[in-house]
């Protein structure tokens, strides 16, 4: 009985240490920030041991899909340090001398999960609409909040002054943007000199919180007044998404 005990606790003990492994931080859209050894922009899954000891991931999985967490396997001899972190790189080929998925991350945002190599939950990180450059996870590192951020892979997570876009589809319009981050504004550049009408939306409401017509070379649109969050910028018929933290 006391051999049985002394079992149990030991799978107790390491199933508790176990869960101190979290998916840490994800980018989904690498536009040229970080690259892999053989020098491509791939997006990637960071992981972070929040324990005391070294965790032996050896038959742990990856998975994007909820009803298939046995997707990807990570290979024997996988470990992560104390306090640490673990890099894969989601190609979707899982081909490759570093750690690459055998699936692919989603710019509109979805659920990773990383489970056990009995197949049962570790952890799973919900994200949501990504934008380029930008990664999400949990700040801080293994904490209960979880935010965009700037890119860390392999360090400790950090948010700041944020503010990027991304385009909903293809432009239909000639109209071209830049974000200017120190000052929150975003510069309009309309070559042919065309008539468009632009408006900012509330992200969550569709609030119209400004509308002007655009007719110059260039114009400039502020965001310094709004509160940090979600907006989206209409030009004409392209709408852009915009990020401001």
């Amino acid at each position: 009985m006391k051999n049985l005990l002394f079992v149990l606790s030991i799978l107790t003990g390491f199933q508790s240490f176990a869960q101190d492994v979290f998916i840490n931080e994800i980018l989904s859209q690498n536009k040229g920030l970080v690259k892999n050894d053989a020098g491509k922009s791939q997006d990637y899954i960071e992981l972070y041991n929040y324990s005391a000891k070294t965790v032996d991931l050896s038959g742990y999985f990856l998975s994007d899909h909820k009803d298939s967490l046995k997707m990807f396997a990570l290979p024997a001899g996988t470990q992560i340090a104390s306090k640490g972190f673990l890099l894969l790189w989601a190609n979707g080929t899982a081909k490759g001398k570093e750690l690459n998925t055998n699936f692919k991350l989603s710019q509109k945002g979805e659920k990773l999960f990383l489970s056990f190599p009995d197949g049962t939950l570790c952890h799973a990180l919900k994200y949501k609409r990504q934008f380029s450059n930008i990664s999400f996870g949990h700040l801080p590192d293994g904490g209960k909040d979880k935010d965009y951020l700037i890119p860390t892979p392999e360090k400790v997570n950090k948010t700041g002054s944020i503010f990027v876009s991304d385009l909903k589809g293809k432009s239909k319009t000639l109209v071209t943007i830049t974000m200017t981050e120190n000052n929150y504004s975003v510069k309009l550049l309309n070559p042919q000199g065309e008539t468009y009408l632009v408006k900012v939306l509330d992200n969550k409401t569709d609030k119209v919180l400004y509308k002007t017509k655009l007719e110059s070379a260039s114009a400039t649109i502020q965001f310094s007044t709004y509160e940090k969050g979600k907006y989206k910028l209409l030009i004409g018929k392209d709408t852009y998404r915009i990020l401001k933290r």
